[in-house]
């Protein structure tokens, strides 16, 4: 894995490099709060498909400066930039979490120069669907009623989190365990807490303002054409998702063009245990 620095259109993106240097490019999206780091399970199985996973800090987080006024759909627009300073001409993409929203984007933005996009527990809209928001993890429900009715309260709490998990990462883990089903409960006990972590105390190096930007975008609207997505969508998502609900893959599903997209239900799987299921992923994406 490298950790690296480079400038797209005068700003700084920090990114980390995994797999096989020579391979065919994946561009891997993060959640939120999360980061680039992190992502060291997908090095091994891109490495074995000769395929480079490239996993960029958005906006505001961990590394990489603001982009004022980014939006959902704008990210395409970023990522091509990037795509650019690296060398890359096509490339496919895959969306974590709430790195879904901007996997979308770019399948929607791109155009050719994606050639597969798939989602990981990917996070759909939740602006104006009823029952949108059911089954969504406890505390992403408060901190995004509370960025929402009380912004500067959002970022104190944010500020609290971020000290009270570097000086007790165990007691953190503990945590964000009560709300996870068995699947994801067994695989946090196999990483080291302060390891586990990582990502969360990454994102926030800044401050709070990026993980605040990206829950508003997540809520608001994302403004994509749908009907612009023209390569495969895989959409992998655990049946034991405790963070992001199973219907979230339906809707997406829903939206996109027919017969572009296909849902992979996992059985005895979570929100963080379908990293366990990376290689499936990279399997089913279309390449070059």
């Amino acid at each position: 894995m490298t950790d690296r620095r480079v400038t797209v259109d005068g700003r700084t993106v920090a990114l980390v490099d995994l797999g096989d240097p020579q391979g065919a490019p994946v561009f891997l999206f993060h959640g939120t709060p999360d980061s680039r780091l992190g992502k060291d399970f997908a090095d091994a199985p891109a490495r074995e498909r000769g395929l480079r996973v490239l996993c960029p800090d958005r906006g505001g987080i961990g590394g990489s400066d603001p982009v004022p006024g980014r939006t959902i759909a704008g990210y395409a627009d970023e990522v091509t930039a990037l795509a650019d300073v690296l060398g890359l001409d096509r490339f496919a993409t895959v969306g974590y979490s709430a790195g879904g929203p901007f996997a979308l984007a770019c399948a929607a933005g791109c155009g050719p120069r994606v050639t597969g996009t798939a989602l990981m527990a990917g996070a759909g809209p939740i602006d104006d669907r009823p029952g949108a928001r059911d089954g969504l993890a406890a505390s992403d429900l408060e901190l995004l009623e509370t960025i929402e009715q009380r912004p500067a309260r959002a970022a104190t709490m944010l500020r609290i989190q971020r000290l009270a998990t570097r000086l007790a990462p165990s007691m953190a883990i503990k945590q964000i365990a009560g709300e996870l089903a068995a699947p994801d409960r067994e695989f946090l006990a196999r990483r080291p807490p302060a390891e586990e972590m990582s990502f969360f105390l990454e994102s926030l190096r800044q401050g709070p303002a990026g993980v605040i930007e990206e829950y508003r975008l997540w809520a608001g609207p994302w403004h994509l054409d749908w009907s612009a997505v023209t390569a495969p969508v895989e959409i992998f998502q655990g049946e034991e998702d405790g963070m992001v609900p199973m219907h979230h893959a339906e809707d997406i599903a829903a939206r996109l063009p027919a017969g572009l997209a296909r849902v992979h239900r996992l059985p005895a799987t979570g929100h963080l245990s379908i990293q366990d299921h990376i290689g499936d992923v990279l399997d089913a994406l279309a390449t070059p």
